[in-house]
């Protein structure tokens, strides 16, 4: 998947289903490329929850 900038990416988050997530309204990323962290954060906001495990990433290419 080709990504940078001027190339938007659709990002999931995605929770394991262990009964033992906590609710949440907001969770933040900073990505890593090949050279280390990319300057910025992303952030997801609504009603969700989290747990130990939970994995943020690229998921498709955007629109």
């Amino acid at each position: 998947m080709a990504s940078g900038p001027g190339r938007p990416v659709h990002f999931d988050i995605r929770v394991p289903d262990n009964g033992h997530s906590r609710p949440a309204d907001e969770a933040s990323s900073t990505l890593r490329g090949p050279g280390g962290e990319i300057p910025g954060a992303s952030v997801g906001e609504g009603r969700f929850g989290v747990a130990s495990g939970t994995l943020i990433g690229p998921i498709q290419p955007g629109t």
